[in-house]
């Protein structure tokens, strides 16, 4: 739950009515780490699928997966669990990459905030729902506190 594959959101123009063009990037970090994270997640699922008394109450493996494999099979077949965070680094001015400060204000902007999973560098390993929360909560804190 913490991929090292990295994708990237940019804008087409300067129209704000325009799409943004998100590229995932799934699969794509350099070392290969990912796909063999998903493989070895195969293997250790269907081990413990093999397994009495699990066995007797699964039964065999959907032809579907069955037939997931190698690294190809799985780029062919992969999911994501989408639950993207990190379009809006958080960091200071000078950062030319930062988007947001940490009380989550854009930067180069008057009033527009951003208050959720965006500003997140990584990927949380469980649902990115409390985080999130907990994100909005402070920086909502943080407006009210301003007045």
């Amino acid at each position: 739950m913490t991929p090292l594959s990295r994708g990237h959101v940019t804008l087409p123009d300067l129209n704000p009515a325009s799409a943004p063009i998100i590229d995932t990037g799934y699969l794509t970090d350099p070392e290969g780490a990912d796909l063999r994270v998903l493989l070895s997640g195969l293997d250790l699922a269907r081990s413990m699928a093999r397994q009495s008394p699990l066995a007797e109450w699964l039964g065999q493996e959907l032809p579907a997966t069955a037939e997931i494999e190698d690294a190809d099979s799985v780029r062919r077949n992969c999911l994501h669990y989408f639950h993207p965070v990190g379009t809006c680094k958080l960091g200071t001015a000078s950062d030319p990459a930062a988007v947001v400060d940490a009380d989550g204000r854009v930067h180069g902007l008057d009033n527009v905030y951003v208050a959720d999973a965006a500003v997140m560098p990584i990927i949380p390993r469980a649902n990115t729902y409390v985080p999130t929360l907990v994100v909005a909560e402070r920086i909502t804190a943080g407006l009210i506190a301003a007045g």
